[in-house]
């Protein structure tokens, strides 16, 4: 654990529990977490349901989100729930964290905008049969289905193109306010700018990691 870091984890955890008097510091065997019940809001924010949850650090944050568990059993162990055999909970998949994180955040941020969104979400499936927000595929079709987003194609060979223009060319070849390179007649600021703007966030060593395990078979050549 990197000290800092745990340290900003603690300096926020007394903001929460003030907030949200349901959650309390647990402080065990000298490592400090969260732990009580989680009220959860809708848009009206009336409260639609009630979850009993630990909220731990993670060694990265505050750039990665720290682990939500649901210890209550009110959601099954099943990664077709998207809580594992532990009780953590898999709010997204870790390219896309990596972004949502990429300025930091504070617990109340994660709780608010995603604690409540991934709950919320669990409430609607329970009386709909299907989540609300829709959700990543499960284990690597998850991160799959992200970067073929992100990429605006499901083409691993166009993915290799955009890694490579991202970096290794001189970003100085593409001008802002010039056509895109894809030639879809678009600026290219408002075109594939976006791509590379988050293929340099998530990082050349993230991406890498993922496209070798998405396409095992696939030579990544950045001549």
């Amino acid at each position: 654990m990197t000290l800092d870091n745990y340290k900003i984890f603690c300096n926020q955890l007394e903001d929460v529990i003030i907030k949200y008097p349901n959650l309390s510091i647990i402080d065990k065997d000298g490592k400090k977490f969260l732990k009580g019940v989680l009220d959860i809001p809708n848009e009206d924010l009336n409260i639609v349901g009630h979850y009993l949850v630990e909220i731990h650090f993670t060694n990265l944050f505050p750039f990665r989100f720290p682990k939500l568990f649901e210890i209550g059993g009110d959601i099954s162990s099943h990664i077709d729930w998207h809580k594992f055999s532990d009780n953590s909970c898999c709010i997204t998949v870790q390219p896309d964290e990596i972004l949502k994180c990429k300025s930091g955040i504070n617990i109340l941020d994660f709780i608010e905008r995603y604690c409540f969104s991934f709950f919320a979400n669990h409430i609607y499936r329970k009386q709909e049969g299907q989540y609300l927000n829709g959700e990543y595929a499960h284990g690597l079709d998850g991160v799959k289905e992200f970067y073929s987003i992100l990429m605006k194609t499901d083409d691993v060979d166009k993915w290799v193109h955009y890694l490579t223009c991202t970096f290794f060319i001189p970003s100085q070849k593409y001008k802002r306010n010039g056509k895109c390179f894809c030639e879809s007649d678009i600026k290219f600021k408002n075109c594939h700018l976006k791509i590379f703007d988050s293929l340099r966030e998530i990082g050349l060593s993230q991406c890498l990691f993922d496209f070798k395990r998405i396409y095992p078979n696939t030579k990544f050549d950045f001549n």
